[in-house]
């Protein structure tokens, strides 16, 4: 099928039915978009959603307890004042310190591994576990 017929069947469905059939103008315009950038893009969504923290990071972030917030604070993303709500789940980043309310930044890290507010890289600073010193079970399979 021509670019010229494509584009009349196009024009017909929108004039027919409107943005309704969704299936068949997304089929129209696949024809219309070359293959490999049709491939470029879907490996570009793909690697979007990949991009962000790991849930366990965002669950190891150091809670703030209510006792340490002041009246005045509040989020940076959905800037609601933390202690309208009764019982605040604010986290505070070990290594800039900006706090947080917690669903506020479960969204933000699961697209982002930066500080909402300075950037930074909040993966870069991840403590590493040194195992240098562990002693290993030489007979592990002995007991079980």
């Amino acid at each position: 099928m021509s670019d010229t017929e494509v584009r009349a069947q196009l024009r017909e469905i929108f004039r027919r039915e409107g943005l309704g059939d969704s299936t068949t103008v997304l089929q129209l315009l696949s024809q219309l978009i070359p293959e490999s950038l049709q491939e470029e893009w879907l490996d570009q969504m793909a690697e979007a959603d990949k991009k962000g923290c790991p849930e366990s990071f965002v669950d190891s972030l150091p809670r703030v307890p209510k006792s340490e917030i002041s009246p005045s604070s509040s989020c940076s993303i959905c800037y609601v004042n933390y202690l309208n709500d009764g019982y605040p789940l604010v986290v505070r980043l070990p290594h800039c310190g900006h706090d947080f309310d917690l669903e506020c930044l479960s969204v933000w890290f699961s697209k982002s591994t930066s500080c909402p507010l300075c950037r930074d890289d909040v993966l870069s600073h991840r403590a590493e576990v040194d195992t240098s010193q562990v002693e290993l079970e030489e007979d592990w399979g002995m007991y079980g």
